[in-house]
């Protein structure tokens, strides 16, 4: 799967909803409002689902 830099996805094996903050190849580098960056290979990722992103983008909005 094609992922873009600021796109919001799923890290399956940890359960984690985060923000793209850095593509380096097959290796993503994911933001959480409140935690530290972790890195996700994307074959690990998905595409957030709409509530997904809902849920995110007011936890971003609550964190600034």
């Amino acid at each position: 799967m094609r992922f873009d830099a600021q796109d919001i996805v799923l890290d399956t094996t940890r359960g984690n909803v985060g923000r793209i903050d850095a593509i380096n190849g097959d290796c993503l580098v994911l933001t959480r409002p409140d935690h530290a960056p972790w890195d996700a290979l994307t074959s690990w990722c998905m595409p957030a689902t709409p509530a997904e992103r809902r849920d995110f983008e007011d936890q971003e909005a609550a964190a600034a």
